[in-house]
């Protein structure tokens, strides 16, 4: 669901035009050098929301998930920092809807997102248990939505301990896009992942009225990288930023934007040591995972 957004695909060169508002210089926390693609072998696909497994030995994804391509959950396991060999389609995972957004804990708790069920539930995270290539006993987080008509939650990252998640909490008005996305927190109770919203005010400097999804988070918690998305078709740009805090209890400080990657590219994911990010760009017609260092 997170990739509703790409349905702007055809924009090509505007993607990339300037915003009328300048970035403040980059501090070295979020300075990295030039994009380099990153190989599935045996794979030909497009990639698309990449994660890397907090060891770093697992690259999940999803296909495109532009209608009407069927969107399923794909893992690959690592060679080396630019190299992953394909395995396959997550078992027990997808269905006949859009799957996407996989993100991992270190416990093994999988979660992602899923559309089948939303005409009822107006839910749309699941968790599991993954095990060698296979996701087990998932549950449907009702939680982690306002559960109302309009509102789904279309993009997620679980932290380290997988005990939270953040979430990016969309307003849909019938288009292809949301006309409002924030970052958000749940936290894990006794009966799943639910929306916490005094959390909201962690996020006091990363939301604003432009679209912000696809969040990261780093080993730490100090780090967060994530999209924004401005303006309405078919002026739009894309663009990725990273802000950092003091404790992992404060709200995060003004982001900062990551000049190293551009064009049309979303879905920020963090190496195991947080000097890297892995992202998804769009090059020509396809869509294939990026990295850049610091």
């Amino acid at each position: 669901m997170r990739r509703l957004i790409l349905c702007l695909a055809a924009l090509g060169a505007l993607l990339a035009a300037p915003s009328g508002v300048a970035a403040r210089p980059a501090p070295a926390w979020a300075t990295f050098g030039a994009a380099q693609p990153v190989t599935i072998l045996g794979y030909a696909d497009h990639a698309m929301e990449p994660f890397l497994s907090r060891d770093g030995a697992i690259l999940f994804f999803n296909n495109r998930n532009d209608p009407p391509e069927q969107t399923d959950l794909h893992w690959a396991e690592r060679i080396d920092d630019l190299t992953f060999r394909y395995r396959g389609k997550i078992t027990g995972a997808n269905s006949a809807a859009l799957d996407g957004v996989p993100t991992l804990a270190r416990n093994g708790r999988l979660c992602f997102i899923s559309t089948h069920s939303y005409a009822t539930t107006f839910a749309t995270v699941h968790c599991g248990a993954w095990k060698n290539g296979a996701i087990t006993g998932f549950a449907l987080q009702t939680g982690a939505s306002v559960k109302r008509l309009g509102r789904v939650v279309f993009d997620l990252e679980i932290n380290p301990a997988g005990d939270q998640l953040v979430l990016a909490d969309g307003e849909f008005q019938g288009g292809p896009a949301p006309v409002k996305a924030d970052q958000r927190l749940a936290r894990l109770g006794a009966e799943g992942f639910r929306l916490t919203p005094a959390d909201d005010a962690l996020f006091a400097a990363i939301n604003t009225r432009a679209l912000e999804y696809a969040a990261a988070t780093s080993a730490d918690g100090l780090l967060l990288a994530f999209t924004r998305l401005e303006g309405r078709p078919p002026l739009v740009r894309f663009s990725t930023w990273m802000a950092r805090r003091d404790a992992p209890s404060r709200p995060f400080g003004p982001p900062v934007r990551i000049d190293a990657i551009k064009g049309y590219a979303e879905a920020p994911t963090f190496s195991p040591d947080d000097r890297a990010l892995y992202f998804h760009r769009r090059e020509g017609d396809r869509f294939t995972i990026w990295r850049v260092a610091r």
